[in-house]
């Protein structure tokens, strides 16, 4: 450490004994949450600083506390309900909406590095680490007064599972095996020459493939309440029926396209790639109300009664809040898609599946089907 180096620190600490330590705990918070771009704008490196000093203000730990707190924590507190959770995805955009006087007093009272320095590091080693701590604080070291509770809420926003909801579709849409003969394969010259000399026993036997991944069955229900975007809807309903084409939907194929709010809107029936592309080119959301998901249940229940399916293995729910379950399990693996980009927790059936993905995972790339 350069002389100017040193001398910095021991000034630092002679004003307050716990500023060498805030500093330290400061840089090594920014690694365990996952703050390592040093290219960030300045009010994504100022967002980073909030919600580190914000854990460490909740932590309020005898080494590590610093004056100013009450005031970090009334501008956090007033910053995050703005942004709707304390991510610094979220509370950059806030950050970048506040005015430049407000950027300046919130710099002075968060920033203690210069995230431009940030060098390279081991991501993988970081996240297994601030998987160690989540582990840590939810299953030992929760305190009776909570201040373990704002560090736990953002380490669950930063070790949230990034799914690959297309490898997830593959794998939950219903599949079938069809067997088939391999004409290609099959050599009539041994077979009828096995019969002419030994009677009822050819020498090779026709040939068999099996063909796997035919989609049969399938249910897509789509929440339309109020808050549903259209875009991500009609994104996440391509990506689906895009499993669909690959499987080879060529008229033995029987999937419902449901849409339904506190009630049941519509049911489109697919059985063909032509059936997909006319129901996305015209797709329009149909309700507005309420978010109730015991109506499209009900529904397909009736209709596997009726004879409507006759092997309905999956019902894939796709929706952006909460709503009402069905008190029973369904005679049909179920799985609740949640369109959620605020880091919102989803409680779901244990019966359930559950899956939460951002608009960003949906929205990259251009549509399959116009």
């Amino acid at each position: 450490m350069k002389a100017s180096g040193c001398w910095l620190v021991i000034s630092s600490f002679r004003a307050d004994s716990n500023s060498v330590t805030r500093d330290l705990a400061h840089c090594v918070l920014h690694r365990v949450l996952g703050h390592d771009n040093a290219g960030n704008a300045p009010w994504a490196d100022l967002a980073e600083d909030m919600v580190v000093e914000y854990v460490l203000d909740c932590l309020d730990t005898p080494h590590t506390s610093v004056s100013g707190r009450e005031d970090r924590m009334f501008v956090c507190g007033r910053q995050f309900s703005r942004a709707g959770a304390p991510s610094p995805d979220l509370l950059a955009q806030v950050v970048r909406e506040t005015s430049p006087w407000q950027l300046e007093s919130h710099a002075r009272m968060f920033v203690r590095d210069d995230h431009s320095a940030r060098a390279g590091a081991d991501d993988a080693a970081w996240r297994e680490l601030s998987q160690q701590v989540m582990a840590e604080v939810e299953g030992f070291v929760r305190d009776e007064e909570g201040r373990t509770s704002a560090l736990l809420s953002i380490l669950r926003i930063r070790n949230r599972r990034r799914y690959d909801y297309r490898a997830f579709l593959r794998k939950f849409m219903t599949r079938r095996t069809v067997v088939r003969e391999s004409p290609t394969d099959f050599d009539p010259i041994y077979y009828t020459y096995g019969l002419s000399v030994y009677g009822n026993l050819p020498l090779i036997d026709s040939l068999e493939q099996s063909e796997s991944g035919r989609v049969e069955e399938f249910v897509i229900a789509i929440d339309t309440s109020g808050s549903t975007m259209g875009g991500p809807v009609v994104r996440f309903l391509e990506e689906a029926f895009e499993v669909l084409r690959q499987t080879h939907a060529d008229g033995g194929a029987n999937l419902h396209v449901i849409q339904c709010d506190d009630m049941v809107r519509s049911d489109d029936v697919v059985t063909c790639e032509g059936d997909l592309r006319r129901l996305v080119g015209g797709f329009e959301l149909r309700g507005g109300g309420g978010t109730d998901f015991r109506p499209v249940f009900d529904y397909v229940d009736r209709l596997v009664d009726e004879g409507g399916f006759r092997n309905l293995r999956g019902l894939m729910y796709f929706t952006d809040g909460f709503g009402t379950y069905p008190t029973r399990r369904p005679r049909y693996e179920t799985a609740f898609v949640f369109c959620d980009d605020m880091y919102r927790e989803h409680d779901v059936p244990p019966w359930a599946m559950r899956i939460v993905v951002r608009t960003e995972d949906l929205m990259p790339g251009r549509p399959r089907y116009g």
